[in-house]
């Protein structure tokens, strides 16, 4: 049980005031909307974002590949030409005997160094001899390697290949490069000659290393050239990773059906990669490079991290608006709530401050206005000790019905919680139009007048009791400006509504007819389907409204009271032969019936004229 009361709590608690409750939906309201933004981006624009990612990681792959592609064609095709070339075979076979043809070649390659600045030398040299380079080399300190790649060029028999080579270790970063050697033939018309020596085409490492950190970027990203047969490191910015193996065999047959270039996505243990490998031309090689999921869903999750921040503040921003624009709402409904039920209890002496000039605060000046007119009204009625008729008829007339007020703001106070009614509106509209038909100091109207007032009246109570309460009103033609005291037929509605209609669960019907009848005669009639009048109170009240006001009773109930007033106010404006009459049964409804002069008596149309 106590389990229970705990967790009604919350719900005791916002259900309490219609405050907590207005800022409960608006915070619901805003958490739904900020939610189904962000996951909609996240779900729909977030792949976009990740396909973005992969294309331009592919495209910064292919572009690198291109440009390093450029490098090693260039250096081949530079190669290829001297290799076909007699007089630069002839300058090979007496290299050191002719000072013009060494000046000559080693400006070509000085040139051919300055067009691609990722080479660092040029190297030819004899079997055994002489040898001539341009640029530096970073060999030197490494005989051991140089005699390595002297035997894979004369292996290649003629033809050139880009071979990975260690160079000198005093160089911190750098301890490999690759280079492209090819051995040179003393070609002849009838045979390819015999080898006289070999070219070395020396890439700079410190280049090379810095335009793979290039590629990289920032991050955790690694691109390094592989081999496509084994996946062993040939290069790598990185001089730890020289020599091992970047690719699995299962990465490796992802990649030996792929063609020339692609991607896929790979694990390694609870590290998750984009792989992107683009084959370079005229090797066994590719650029190969890794990129971490982790890099790839940054933006999304950056801009993620962004939305939900926007909306927190969004929230909080209109969760302090809405607090602001409930409270001027709230506040003044509150205020008037709190005057009604002075007025219950008789203080009619009752301000409220009105704090603003929308529908509500003019709600409120009106409430202060009637609050004040039926304070007059008493005060006069009590200090004529209702001598006076005239005295007698407007505090009968000031009574008006606190209980249909307070009912009314209940239905204001129940609707403010749907945000964007516009019910809400359409009741303060009709109660402000019935408060100023109320206070207007006429104290004679006329048939249509009253008519409408009932339907702003019935008006109201439709969007109380919705599906429960119909109605239809009939006004004969030629009777709109038939004169009649003020709020006559109000409180037979009022009680139709209280006593027929809201006791029954399934509702009712309420009709109302004024037609004409003989003699100068007007019957007006008000008839509900709804719980008809017990059998013991129809007689009590034939008896009370027998009696009118010299009854004597006190402490009647409300709708009694109402009733009676009626009774009392038809006497006596058109006298004794007029009044108010009722039938009730089961089969056939209840109908209040008020029999009234089309023409009021000279006195009180003078009294009209006065008031007019």
């Amino acid at each position: 049980m106590k389990a229970v009361t705990w967790l009604l709590a919350p719900f005791r608690y916002f259900r309490s005031t219609m405050y907590r409750q207005t800022l409960l939906s608006f915070f619901f309201i805003i958490v739904l909307t900020v939610t189904v933004l962000i996951a909609d981006f996240y779900f729909l624009t977030a792949g976009d974002l990740r396909k973005q990612s992969v294309d331009n990681m592919k495209r910064l792959t292919q572009q690198s590949s291109a440009t390093l592609n450029s490098y090693m064609g260039n250096t081949k095709a530079f190669a290829w030409n001297y290799f076909g070339d007699a007089e630069f075979q002839q300058f090979v076979l007496g290299m050191g005997q002719d000072p013009d043809a060494l000046s000559y070649y080693q400006s070509k390659f000085i040139q051919f160094i300055n067009d691609n600045p990722i080479m660092t030398s040029v190297n030819v040299m004899q079997l055994d001899g002489f040898s001539t380079r341009v640029g530096t080399s970073f060999l030197d300190s490494v005989p051991s390697e140089r005699e390595r790649l002297v035997d894979i060029a004369l292996d290649q028999n003629g033809k050139g290949i880009w071979v990975p080579a260690r160079i000198a270790s005093h160089i911190p970063d750098f301890e490999h490069t690759i280079i492209f050697v090819q051995a040179i033939r003393n070609i002849s018309l009838s045979s390819p000659g015999p080898t006289i020596g070999v070219m070395m085409y020396e890439m700079s490492p410190v280049s090379l290393g810095q335009w793979l950190k290039d590629v990289e970027g920032e991050g955790s990203n690694f691109t390094s050239i592989v081999r496509t047969l084994d996946g062993g490191v040939v290069y790598s910015s990185n001089r730890e990773s020289a020599g091992s193996v970047a690719l699995n065999e299962d990465e490796l047959d992802k990649i030996k059906s792929g063609g020339t270039n692609g991607f896929f996505y790979s694990e390694d243990g609870s590290d998750h990669y984009l792989i992107v490998y683009q084959k370079l031309t005229g090797t066994d090689w590719m650029l190969l490079s890794k990129y971490p999921t982790e890099t790839l869903m940054k933006p999304v999750k950056d801009f993620t991290n962004r939305t939900v921040v926007i909306g927190a503040l969004i929230l909080l921003v209109a969760m302090l608006l809405a607090s602001f624009l409930s409270s001027r709402t709230m506040t003044p409904l509150k205020e008037l709530s709190k005057g009604m039920k002075s007025i219950e209890v008789g203080n009619y002496a009752i301000n409220l401050p009105v704090r603003s000039k929308d529908e509500i605060g003019y709600l409120s000046t009106s409430f202060n206005r009637m609050a004040k007119e039926i304070n007059r009204l008493i005060m006069k009625v009590y200090e004529t000790e209702l001598v006076k008729k005239d005295a007698e008829i407007k505090a009968l007339q000031s009574q008006i019905n606190p209980h249909f007020l307070y009912n009314t703001l209940g239905i204001i106070d129940s609707l403010s919680s749907m945000d964007g009614d516009g019910r809400v509106s359409a009741i303060s509209r009709s109660l402000a139009k019935m408060f100023r038909y109320n206070i207007s100091g006429q104290a004679i109207s006329t048939l249509e007048a009253e008519i409408a007032q009932i339907r702003l009246y019935l008006s109201i109570q439709k969007i109380r009791f919705d599906a429960r309460l119909d109605y239809s009103i009939y006004l004969e033609p030629g009777l709109e400006t038939v004169p009649i005291p003020k709020l006559l037929f109000q409180p037979l509605v009022e009680n139709s509504i209280l006593h027929g209609i809201g006791p029954c669960v399934e509702g009712g019907v309420v009709r109302i007819e004024a037609m004409a009848g003989d003699q100068g005669e007007i019957e007006v009639k008000v008839w509900n389907n709804g719980c008809p009048i017990d059998s013991e109170k129809q007689a009590w009240l034939s008896k009370l409204l027998s009696a009118g006001l010299r009854s004597g009773e006190h402490n009647l109930e409300q709708s009694s009271i109402g009733l009676l007033n009626v009774q009392s106010r038809i006497q006596m404006v058109y006298g004794e032969g007029f009044g108010l009459d009722f039938t009730s049964s089961e089969e056939r409804g209840t109908t209040f019936t008020v029999r009234i002069h089309r023409q009021l008596p000279e006195e009180e149309a003078g009294h009209a004229d006065h008031h007019h």
